[in-house]
């Protein structure tokens, strides 16, 4: 009985997914699965998994959130009850989007979007469903004095002794509720 293959599939939570592929032959009695740094030492501990958990076993081992460089997934097999064989395979780090995807790094981003003058008549498009995106600088002040106040705000601050044309551009907006 010997290890096919070992695969470390992703991080979740505290732990991380191995698969251990064993080749057809009897089973072994159990086999142990953690990770080593480069120096040797454990890294978190190793998982046991019992006898008769078939020929592909994921298991979750505990480690550390990014498994440094040099790190070594180590499958120990026993056969009664002494360990019969090791094997060692060392991690290689994911890259790009499956890195990402796994929560191992964050994905560069390189745009090469070059941005584009707008056409006039887009700008009057946005013009007339944003008043603020006239190219005058007294376009706001335009825009919030375009739209009147409601009778009832109206109403409301006149009881309170404020003159409509005291009102801000910003008080103004939020009273009609933008």
């Amino acid at each position: 009985m010997s290890v096919e293959r070992v695969e470390v599939l992703e991080r979740v939570e505290s732990r991380w997914r191995v698969r251990v592929l064993l080749e057809v032959s009897a089973p072994p009695r159990g086999f142990t699965v953690g990770f080593v740094g480069e120096d040797g030492t454990p890294l978190g501990p190793a998982v046991v998994a019992a006898e008769g958990m078939g020929r592909e076993v994921v298991v979750e081992v505990r480690g550390p959130c990014t498994l440094p460089p040099g790190t070594v997934a180590r499958v120990v097999l026993y056969t009664d009850g002494i360990p019969a064989e090791t094997c060692e395979v060392v991690v290689a780090r994911r890259r790009g989007l499956h890195a990402w995807l796994s929560a191992d790094s964050r994905l560069p981003l390189v745009s090469k979007a070059q941005p584009e003058v707008l056409r006039a008549s887009d700008r009057a498009r946005l013009q007339q469903r944003w008043c603020w995106f006239a190219a005058e600088d007294d376009a706001a002040q335009a825009c919030a004095h375009e739209v009147p106040l409601p009778d009832e705000l109206r109403d409301m601050l006149a009881e309170f002794g404020v003159d409509e044309d005291d009102v801000s551009d910003e008080l103004r907006a939020t009273l009609r509720g933008g």
